[in-house]
């Protein structure tokens, strides 16, 4: 018994020896990871960097993003996102950075979100390729031009050169719908504004008074130029159309005073009658107004400074027409407003010797101009009036075979070019003397203007119509005749059709 006893203490005395604290397995510290900071990121729109420290326990580390706009760049200790400019008007997608730390097959996560804010909308230069009294735009959105410049800021013969703008606010004159044109602002010169879609308006620079105003066009369909038979590149609508369907009232475009810059409406519809009034236009509030007409019993408005002033009035010649049919008093006429004073010379073989350059009143875009008088002489088989319509270089439209009044609708179809027929819209005209729309004509009586005075000998106050047509009189009797010769008081308000400068 005492043996068995002796074997058991040894037996124990050998296992208690065997044991100690080095067979304990070792404690595994639980993964860390930090990041520092680790709050949102929000970054400008103009994009940025931030630096993000990572301290962790673990044997290795990455981060990643899941969005392509939000870049990320690792290095020893730390991790660094960037973001480039934003030049959307939205808000980037919003991104997460997944820091991941790992030893084997244990790791620890951390996540960071990552923010951008909406960019500024571009704002358009209008004028970065020139000036002009008129910017032709081609889509929906925000735009901005040069409101220091007076049209394309050019000292042409005849005129002084131009002073400089200056201004206190800018806002809408007219536009051809409510709401075409919003968010006007002047800043640091510029004339910025926001166009919803297709029309017409015009927007001042003011110091109380108007200084000078721009027409803003953006047409339904888009502009180009037609290589004429006479060697210029024709426009292939009328300035302020909305395109060149026939017989389409978004034909017509808009009416000049000769000399001027400002535009007037003519008739919202094909014909009319002598209630007929100008399509109607709205101010910045979208209130309805209309064209209106200065005195007829005097010319104390009939000056430059007046003109430019009030865009909306038109200016008759009532009060003189006896002396001058101009708009300008008779004393102020000048030939050259339109950059072409001498354009009425010609040559021993009956050429017209000056064709003129775009004066800081034309009313084109830039890249055009009121053309010379004799852009259209091809039109009649003698290059001036013609009374047969067979005399008249016009496309066959209803494709008979014979050059009639039925091929005529609401505007003949010139034969432009070789192989390229246009479409000119007999949009009348505003009378000069009682300056008023004749709108019993639209669609009767189609009148364009050029760029170069009208001789002296035949009446005071004339410019050169480089196409004037009707195949009615007043009275509503037939009376066919077309020219691309003829002359017209500068009073009158016509179309104009553009060329290529």
């Amino acid at each position: 018994m005492k043996k068995l006893l002796l074997l058991w203490v040894c037996a124990l005395s050998v296992c208690l020896t065997g044991c100690s604290d080095d067979d304990t397995p070792e404690r595994v510290p639980d993964p860390e990871l930090t990041l520092t900071p680790d709050a949102p990121i929000v970054f400008a729109a103009g994009g940025g960097d931030a630096e993000i420290a990572v301290t962790t326990n673990m044997e290795a580390w990455k981060a990643e993003s899941d969005r392509t706009w939000c870049k990320v760049t690792m290095q020893k200790g730390k991790f660094t996102i960037m973001a480039a400019p934003n030049e959307t008007t939205e808000p980037m997608p919003i991104a997460v950075v997944t820091v991941t730390a790992s030893t084997g097959d244990r790791s620890i996560s951390r996540k960071l979100q990552v923010e951008q804010e909406a960019g500024a909308e571009k704002i358009a230069d209008l004028s970065g390729e020139g000036t002009a009294n008129c910017y032709l735009v081609a889509a929906a959105g925000k735009y901005g031009f040069d409101a220091t410049v007076r049209g394309n800021g050019a000292t042409t013969e005849g005129l002084a050169a131009p002073t400089a703008l200056a201004g206190t606010s800018a806002g809408v004159v007219w536009q051809s719908a409510p709401n075409l044109i919003t968010e006007v602002a002047l800043a640091d010169g510029r004339i910025s504004f926001r166009i919803a879609g297709p029309g017409n308006a015009v927007i001042a620079l003011r110091d109380g008074a108007i200084q000078w105003s721009w027409h803003i066009w953006y047409p339904e369909n888009e502009v180009a130029g037609i290589a004429s038979k006479t060697g210029y590149e024709v426009m292939n609508m009328n300035l302020g159309a909305m395109g060149n369907k026939t017989a389409d009232v978004g034909s017509y475009g808009l009416l000049y005073q000769w000399g001027r810059k400002d535009p007037f409406p003519a008739a919202p519809t094909l014909t009319g009658t002598t209630e007929t009034v100008g399509a109607p236009i709205y101010d910045a509030e979208n209130n309805e107004i209309r064209i209106t007409n200065s005195s007829w019993a005097s010319t104390s408005d009939n000056n430059l400074e007046f003109a430019i002033a009030n865009p909306t009035i038109c200016l008759s010649n009532y009060a003189q027409f006896s002396t001058s049919r101009d708009w300008l008093l008779a004393a102020q006429s000048n030939d050259a407003l339109w950059g072409n004073p001498k354009g009425a010379e010609r040559s021993e073989t009956n050429e017209f010797v000056n064709k003129g350059a775009k004066s800081f009143y034309d009313p084109c875009p830039v890249g055009w101009r009121v053309p010379p008088a004799d852009v259209f002489r091809t039109f009649t088989a003698s290059g001036g009036y013609a009374w047969v319509v067979e005399e008249f270089d016009i496309a066959d439209t209803n494709g008979d075979g014979v050059k009639s009044l039925e091929d005529y609708n609401h505007g003949w179809t010139f034969n432009l070019g070789d192989s390229a027929p246009s479409y000119f819209a007999a949009a009348a005209r505003y009378d000069g003397s009682y300056a008023m729309l004749m709108g019993s004509m639209s669609g009767l009586w189609g009148s364009y203007w050029g760029n170069a005075p009208y001789p002296g000998d035949m009446f005071r106050g004339g410019a050169y119509s480089v196409l004037s047509f009707q195949i009615k009189n007043q009275a509503g009797s037939e009376m066919i005749t077309a020219s691309p010769a003829g002359g017209g008081a500068r009073a009158d308000a016509y179309s104009v059709r553009c060329i290529r400068e």
